[in-house]
């Protein structure tokens, strides 16, 4: 390949990139919702679950999505549980949590903690827990769809920490 033919096509693809990040920039701006100018309550509704995750209690489910990114990538939101329940989480996504209200006791890839008022926790995509909540618990989310490379990469990990530890991950 000539020195000529490598500039050209080196140009080629930093043109092609800088057209789709503009073409996304656009997309984005006209999407996002425009800058507040005053509160909007968020009540929070009924939030349907799974009847097969509930291992005990007969918990009341309640959510609010706040914001959702025009991409569809990024959702946060309101949730609360009333309890006493237990029950298996499936996460469909990356998923923070900082907790507003209550207590939340979590058995999470063979650890257990609690998450308290002021606490955060993060949990990956294709992996699960079990929440035990004694009364009530209230929390703030973002919901975060991790990209194929980095779910590949995750799975490759845990395989070669089965491998390393002697073990079969789960």
């Amino acid at each position: 390949m000539t020195r000529r033919t490598l500039i050209g096509v080196t140009a080629g693809v930093l043109l092609a990139l800088a057209g789709m990040a503009a073409v996304d920039s656009i997309r984005y701006h006209r999407g996002a919702p425009p800058a507040s100018i005053r509160a909007v309550e968020r009540p929070l509704g009924v939030f349907e679950v799974d009847p097969s995750w509930i291992l005990s209690g007969k918990p009341v489910f309640r959510g609010a999505e706040t914001m959702r990114s025009p991409d569809g990538r990024v959702v946060s939101g309101l949730w609360a549980c009333d309890g006493p329940t237990s029950f298996v989480w499936h996460f469909s996504h990356d998923e923070t949590v900082h907790l507003l209200e209550g207590r939340v006791e979590v058995e999470y890839q063979g650890r257990r903690f609690v998450i308290a008022p002021g606490d955060t926790a993060s949990f990956h995509a294709g992996t699960q827990a079990v929440w035990h909540i004694p009364e009530h618990a209230k929390k703030a989310y973002t919901l975060h769809q991790p990209g194929w490379l980095v779910r590949a990469w995750r799975k490759l990990g845990r395989l070669w920490a089965g491998q390393v530890s002697g073990h079969q991950p789960a």
